[in-house]
């Protein structure tokens, strides 16, 4: 199928809850088109997309969709026309759409032509664009202003040892593109766009690349990079840039791109590099460009039009080695090995290879290899075929050493992930072989990694799939030394089954020094954003080895006049060291998923689905909730369920805590309720932010009302996962603590 349908990847989302989510929002006219394609009502698709390019033109997917239903209702002139108008609108897969089927037959070879012919003029206008760059001498470069954008700039590119420095002059009166409020160019506030990638001869897209984003915040200049494997922009120290002039006539960035940011791609390796360079205004607007891309729009693109660099390698200082393969991602078999060397002079190197696994071990049995290299002086190619068939599965780094005839030496690296032949096959062979309840981890992990490999950019360093891997691959590993993928002791990730039986990914941590027989008691924590579930569980386990930090430690501000000073005393020996109380029942902290809009599941039902799955893993009594933001409501609503055995409560009140906005005091009173038998609940609040804003205030005298045992915490400092890690870990250990 050909329709074409834009996803935004903002939120970092798999794939599937992406579609998900489209499924349950009201539906685009590209998702109808779409749905009507599916179940063969052609003749209608095609009658939508007319109306919506009449009524909307300019969409560059709509009229590709149009072309294409066009073609396959036999209007081969209208096909070639509204691909045109697709290509002119900013249509820019051309590779797709090269072997699309929906564009063959009648159409294909006036389709062929005008792909031709656009690649033709996008390569000649890069040229235009672009520059010969030496080094250590600055090239210059005019951007276009857009219409209605107003004001110049232009743009100086240097060619440093360590990467490029960028300059960019501009007229920023009335801070059009830095407001005096700060800007990040990836929240669409102004500030500057750049993107650096591959650009194979003769083509005017890169098919690959790298993004980055130069803003402002609080006065200071801020870089962030757009890693395409979450989806998500993450702010790099080492890119901050210099703002000089903002508000003015005069505006100067000055910034640099170094090579390691956009390895493996260098100019030893790849001749001529692609650049696109954007200055966007305070409202989110195009302005001056080098080559006009809404990249803050859709940063994950996989074709970008920029301008050409062609580097003038006779400049490269000597003693450089770079290198790269055709790919990261290998199945075992011989990958091409393509090494560029600048030679200070005429005569016999020597270049050693190597392959070492994750921990830095050699793979080759007999050592590195060695061999002795003629080199000329200047650039020299040196290249060579690797057999992957005899290493073995997994991460692999290589290691190239160079030494010149002159006695220095260069050195180069990356890394690989050798999936091996008939990996999916290997690794569902084992999956089968475990509890019909733990498979499902280990299939989610595995569907990451079939995802993660079906969607990797071929150059790029395979990092976030190497690590999923490798828990994949230590998690079977662990079924074989003890029957089960849970360790003893330590952090896991586990899947259960949510509402509608999908899959949930929670987090897992087993304080160290259980002791022998202990049964395991859950400590179940529900309403944290789903980046902070590992962050959580990661910072519970460093509580549960170090202690509480400052802001939990001073929690003795809870207004419990009874608490001694030695209660207090065993109250934090216990929160570091659980074998200090030898306690009946042991506990395992439970990160619950973060709630999914995509699964249309209420928190409630959520809430249910993940306490039932502790309880019933655990073979658990009584389970401790402690419940922050959304899932504070269905939790103090789901204590009342005897099936659930929920023994005690603890609530986080903040700034972003409002479950029943709008609510009067007497319909809190009623959401509330009475407490149920046996109610303890533990408050905490972080009164910096209930004063400023949420219901925290208003539910507490709500609970006062109804007549709720409290036991009331002032926390200091502000909300962050770190203080709900530490006072869950602190309140736990008051739980298992004699008397209290």
């Amino acid at each position: 199928m050909s329709v074409r349908i834009r996803i935004l990847m903002a939120a970092g989302l798999l794939p599937a809850l992406l579609a998900a989510a489209v499924a349950l929002a009201e539906p685009t006219p590209a998702a109808r088109v779409a749905e009507l394609q599916r179940a063969g009502h052609v003749a209608e698709a095609l009658a939508l997309c007319r109306q919506e390019n009449t009524a909307r033109p300019g969409d560059a997917d709509m009229l590709y969709n149009q072309a294409c239903l066009e073609n396959r209702s036999g209007n081969a002139a209208a096909a070639a026309d509204c691909l045109r108008a697709a290509l002119a609108a900013g249509f820019d897969d051309l590779d797709f759409a090269q072997t699309d089927p929906d564009l063959q037959g009648a159409a294909k070879e006036s389709v062929h032509a005008l792909l031709d012919e656009h690649r033709r003029r996008l390569g000649e206008l890069a040229t235009q664009r672009g520059g010969r760059l030496a080094v250590g001498k600055p090239a210059t470069f005019a951007l276009a202003a857009p219409g209605g954008a107003g004001g110049t700039a232009t743009l100086t590119v240097t060619w440093v040892a360590t990467g490029l420095d960028l300059r960019l002059e501009a007229d920023d009166t009335g801070s059009r593109f830095l407001p005096t409020t700060g800007a990040s160019p990836w929240a669409g506030k102004g500030g500057v766009i750049v993107a650096v990638g591959d650009l194979p001869a003769g083509a005017g897209l890169t098919n690959d690349a790298f993004v980055f984003g130069f803003g402002s915040d609080k006065g200071a200049g801020v870089g962030s990079l757009f890693v395409v494997e979450t989806g998500r922009w993450q702010r790099v120290r080492e890119l901050q840039p210099k703002f000089r002039g903002a508000g003015t006539s005069h505006l100067i960035m000055d910034a640099s791109i170094p090579w390691t940011a956009i390895s493996p791609f260098h100019p030893l390796i790849d001749g001529a590099l692609g650049l696109d360079v954007a200055l966007l205004t305070a409202d989110g607007e195009l302005g001056p460009n080098l080559a006009p891309k809404k990249l803050w729009l859709q940063p994950d693109a996989a074709h970008v039009p920029v301008a050409r660099l062609e580097f003038d390698l006779a400049t490269a200082p000597a003693g450089a080695l770079e290198g790269r393969t055709p790919a990261t991602i290998i199945n075992g078999r011989a990958v091409a090995l393509n090494l560029a060397a600048t030679a200070d002079g005429d005569g016999d190197g020597t270049l050693t290879i190597d392959f070492r696994d994750g921990d830095g071990k050699s793979l080759l049995a007999a050592g590195p290899k060695e061999e002795t290299v003629t080199l000329a002086k200047g650039l020299n190619a040196i290249n060579r075929a690797v057999d992957f068939s005899q290493v073995r599965r997994g991460p692999c780094r290589i290691e190239v050493s160079l030494k010149l005839p002159s006695g220095l030496q260069s050195n180069w690296s990356t890394w690989l992930l050798n999936l091996g032949q008939g990996w999916q096959e290997s690794y569902h062979a084992a999956i089968g072989k475990l509890p019909a309840d733990e498979q499902p981890t280990a299939q989610y992990f595995l569907a990451a990694v079939t995802d993660g490999v079906a969607r990797h950019r071929a150059r790029r360093h395979p990092g976030a799939l190497t690590t999923t891997l490798g828990d994949l691959n230590l998690m079977l590993a662990r079924f074989k030394q003890t029957g089960s993928l849970l360790p003893a002791e330590g952090l896991a990730p586990f899947v259960y089954l949510g509402p509608g039986g999908a899959d949930r990914l929670c987090h897992l941590v087993v304080p160290t020094g259980r002791p022998a027989g202990a049964k395991l008691q859950p400590i179940v924590l529900v309403g944290q954003d789903a980046d902070d579930g590992p962050r959580l569980a990661g910072r519970i386990q460093r509580y549960l080895e170090q202690g509480p930090g400052k802001s939990a430690g001073e929690a003795a501000t809870v207004a419990d006049t009874t608490a001694s000073k030695a209660t207090a005393e065993t109250t934090n020996r216990a929160a570091t060291n659980p074998a200090a109380t030898t306690p009946a029942a042991w506990p395992v902290f439970v990160i619950a998923a973060a709630e999914d809009p995509a699964t249309g599941a209420s928190p409630a039902a959520e809430l249910r689905a993940c306490v039932q799955w502790a309880q019933q893993r655990f073979s658990a009594g009584p389970v401790l909730l402690a419940a922050q933001r959304a899932a504070v409501a269905p939790a103090l609503a789901l204590t009342r369920d005897r099936d659930l055995r929920i023994s005690r409560l603890l609530l986080f009140a903040d700034e972003t805590l409002s479950p029943w906005p709008g609510a009067t005091p007497a319909e809190l009173d009623r959401r509330v309720g009475p407490p149920p038998p046996r109610a303890d609940l533990t408050w905490v609040n972080f009164a910096q932010e209930t004063a400023l804003g949420g219901q925290g205030v208003a539910l507490r005298e709500a609970l006062g009302r109804q007549g709720w045992p409290v036991q009331d915490i002032k926390a200091h400092g502000g909300s962050n996962f770190t203080q709900i890690a530490d006072y869950t870990c602190l309140w736990r250990a008051r739980a298992a603590t004699p008397g209290r």
